[in-house]
């Protein structure tokens, strides 16, 4: 039986998912891998503070040299977060033959080219399956499920935090700071919710998922994304009268060997399945030129629900140790040859006393609109003539409309 020794950096609410879920499936696990599975230290910031789970047998440090000094080690599980001192942590464990797996999507939005070299020169497993969708295996999926496919585009919910406040604005009538407000006091944003609400955390993850989608090493820095703080109660109505509702929509599309990436809030057809994408819940579409559309759901975030897809990574390498497959699958390069849509947007204008609504229609092209308390809506096939709008010095917002088929 092999006895695999695990090195758990980091102990928080992610952390203590992947102990619980260890605990509870150790005895299942070991029949079915013929695996005996320790975790033989955690690295913590304070090997004093109380905690919420049994720590009596764990090894707890403060001190990263005592997890380099133990040569017993077989693995890394990475959930404490961080950058630069945490690239330096995972490097050292690659470049020493020992396997990494990793929930930080904030590092692998601007490391990850450099970490798959190291575990590619080296022979070892990179997994972080926990650092796009939480619980949901989109990894997994595009690695080894559409791994024959082409893929040109993917679209979804990234942030459930984004997502349970829009679906509070659109389902009780609140504004943005009282939804805000109720995903604080139930612990779905943090007392800093700017990652979640800018839409920096979606754009993280879409970073991370283009790699596995397109083949192409993309950085946050190329990713366009903008959050929901502006979203407001007239929009979300609005968008409701159309037909529509508001989402932020973190999307991956390549053309001609391209790739775009952008987080936005966006309307979504009452039609769309992500349209009834409700709270903390994700949703991820993924377009593959032989399979077609697919969708994977579920929660994005909890301390089971992430922990659950770090063990996944976890067997998964246990079960490929001995061999030399722990590279990445091979993945198709195929031009999509689905209809790409056209740009569609809704326009939301608000109206001065003598705004001119058939000259504002006839410049935007627009034949579908809407007037309501001092505001113009109208739906605009193809860009919009931002120009005009900022020449008559017009408020305006624009959200794009996704998940439109056009045959």
């Amino acid at each position: 039986m092999k006895k695999i020794n695990i090195a758990l950096l980091g102990l928080g609410t992610v952390g203590s998912g992947v102990v619980q879920i260890l605990s509870e499936n150790y005895e299942q696990i070991k029949e079915k891998l013929r695996a005996d599975i320790t975790i033989s230290k955690v690295l913590v910031s304070d090997t004093t503070k109380p905690r919420k789970i049994d720590t009596s047998k764990i090894q707890l440090t403060d001190n990263i040299e005592d997890i380099y000094n133990d040569n017993e080690i077989d693995v890394y599980i990475e959930v404490m977060g961080g950058i630069d001192k945490t690239k330096e942590i995972l490097l050292h464990a690659l470049n020493h033959k020992i396997h990494v797996i990793t929930a930080n999507k904030d590092l692998l939005a601007e490391h990850l080219e450099e970490l798959e070299e190291a575990a590619h020169l080296n022979g070892v497993s990179l997994k972080y399956e926990a650092s796009i969708a939480g619980g949901i295996p989109v990894v997994n999926a595009l690695n080894y499920g559409l791994n024959a496919n082409g893929i040109g585009k993917f679209m979804g919910i990234f942030n459930g935090t984004s997502n349970f406040i829009l679906s509070k604005m659109t389902h009780e009538n609140l504004s943005y700071e009282e939804a805000l407000k109720i995903a604080t006091e139930l612990g779905f944003a943090e007392s800093d919710p700017s990652a979640d609400v800018d839409g920096i955390d979606a754009a993280r993850k879409v970073t991370v998922m283009s790699y596995l989608a397109f083949n192409q090493f993309k950085l946050l820095k190329d990713c366009d994304y903008t959050g929901i703080r502006d979203v407001t109660r007239t929009h979300i109505e609005i968008a409701k009268a159309f037909d529509y509702r508001i989402k932020l929509i973190g999307k991956g599309e390549v053309q001609n060997s391209e790739v775009s990436l952008s987080v936005a809030p966006m309307c979504i057809p009452v039609h769309h399945q992500l349209s009834h994408v409700e709270n903390e819940y994700n949703a991820i579409y993924i377009d593959g030129n032989a399979v077609g559309d697919t969708m994977y759901y579920g929660k994005g975030a909890g301390s089971l629900a992430t922990g659950s897809a770090v063990i996944s990574d976890l067997l998964n390498v246990i079960e490929l140790m001995g061999t030399n497959l722990h590279n990445l699958p091979l993945h198709l390069e195929v031009e999509q040859l689905s209809v790409q849509q056209s740009e569609q947007y809704l326009v939301i204008i608000d109206l001065y006393a003598d705004s001119d609504v058939a000259e504002i229609m006839n410049e935007l092209k627009s034949e579908r609109y809407l007037i309501q308390d001092g505001t113009l809506a109208l739906e605009v096939n193809g860009s919009v003539n931002t120009e005009y709008l900022e020449s008559k010095q017009l408020n305006y917002k624009n959200y794009r409309i996704e998940g439109v088929k056009y045959e």
